[in-house]
């Protein structure tokens, strides 16, 4: 029998407390619906309402969670804005914190260290194990959280780590409704075009980091040689990848993001690690080459970066940015890559000055791609950086004259 809303509420009304603070367990596992229908959202919501004083902790959410009421909460922290916590953010209780991804573990450690971590788990016969992401979840748990774990029946397992230790976890039940899907997008020739000029900058034995989305996409779908996959999110292009047998080795990431095809391939593989060896900048700059590439949504003349939005309108989090572009700009042979087209909807990614503070520092940038060719700062003073990059793009608004 499944979990329902009744048990679930009943659970989490004889664990909480004043004063506590949860952490919800992210990514395309986020929990969601129960059995009978009714949202985790709507039923953690009540409950710390009734309890009062409770803290939240959000991380990455792929899609919002429906029914959470970020006023019944004393304080909610999101790790990750944009994405699934757009609407909580409304909410005058609820604030996001500015930091990179691998400063998360220290934080649940001290600042803001669960009492609670309420999680979706999948069975594997006696084991219990992360499914689609582990994140920040086993730091939370070495923090000393009180688990609280839900079993996926449907889930797939793609954990490299350890299984949990059983009494570690308090299972409250299980549910069946399964983990966020997404598709991608299909790449369009712009994203094409960014990234053949990527892939050439691409050394043989390399290991790549990319981002979700059509750019990600196309380089895993163009790639012509085989290449190691050293990331944070997982996406279903590495199964093209791999059936055209050019995937090397098995990909590391800390969290999977994608549709049926991502997880049916994954399931079973050692795949998923803590942000603290996914984002680790000693281990990711160290071995093979890393190529990091990245995109900007603002990008100012001496090349800082800005991920995160436009002025008040806040798009995405600073994330794993920062993290893989020092790692890559510390790597022996590899290289921090920030890929852009030159314009989008009118409007070029090259300003005189960001419109939010910069998620990533220019001194962590080596090239900056365009469709039209790629700008190498790793010899520039400053000087010379900004005129590299000015004529980056003045070529490209050269040829549209």
């Amino acid at each position: 029998m499944g979990l329902t809303t009744a048990a679930f509420t009943q659970a989490l009304r004889a664990v909480l407390r004043p004063g506590m603070t949860v952490a919800l367990g992210d990514g395309m596992g986020e929990l969601r619906c129960l059995d009978d229908g009714e949202s985790v959202g709507t039923a953690l919501s009540s409950a710390a309402r009734e309890v009062g004083s409770v803290r939240l902790v959000l991380g990455w959410l792929c899609a919002p969670i429906d029914g959470l009421d970020a006023d019944a909460f004393a304080d909610v922290v999101a790790l990750m804005p944009g994405w699934g916590v757009r609407e909580v953010l409304r909410s005058p209780s609820a604030r996001f914190l500015p930091t990179r991804l691998a400063a998360i573990p220290a934080l649940l450690t001290d600042m803001l260290r669960p009492d609670v971590l309420l999680t979706r788990l999948v069975r594997r016969g006696d084991l219990l194990q992360f499914g689609t992401e582990v994140s920040w979840q086993r730091a939370a748990i070495d923090s000393g959280a009180r688990t609280l774990g839900v079993i996926d029946s449907t889930a797939p397992a793609a954990s490299a780590e350890p299984a949990l230790e059983p009494s570690a976890v308090e299972v409250l039940g299980t549910v069946g409704g399964g983990v966020v899907q997404l598709a991608e997008r299909t790449p369009e020739p712009i994203h094409d075009a960014l990234a053949d000029e990527v892939l050439r900058l691409v050394p043989e034995g390399a290991r790549l980091q990319y981002g979700p989305g059509q750019l990600g996409t196309a380089l895993l779908r163009r790639a012509r040689v085989p290449l190691h996959i050293d990331t944070g999110l997982l996406t279903d292009a590495v199964v093209d990848l791999d059936t055209r047998g050019l995937l090397a080795g098995t990909p590391s990431a800390t969290y999977l993001f994608g549709t049926e095809t991502l997880y049916d391939w994954a399931d079973g593989r050692p795949i998923l690690r803590g942000v603290d060896y996914t984002h680790d900048l000693s281990r990711l700059s160290r071995g093979a080459p890393l190529v990091a590439v990245n995109t900007a949504i603002e990008l100012d003349p001496w090349g800082q970066v800005n991920v995160e939005g436009v002025g008040e309108k806040v798009i995405g989090g600073i994330g794993g940015h920062p993290d893989y572009c020092v790692a890559a700009r510390m790597s022996r042979g590899g290289l921090s890559i920030i890929a852009v087209p030159s314009s989008t909807n009118g409007r070029s990614p090259l300003v005189a000055e960001l419109s939010r503070p910069a998620s990533t520092p220019a001194h962590d940038v080596d090239v900056i791609v365009t469709e039209s060719g790629h700008a190498d700062l790793r010899g520039a003073d400053w000087t010379q950086r900004r005129k590299l990059i000015t004529e980056l793009f003045d070529h490209y608004r050269d040829r549209q004259l």
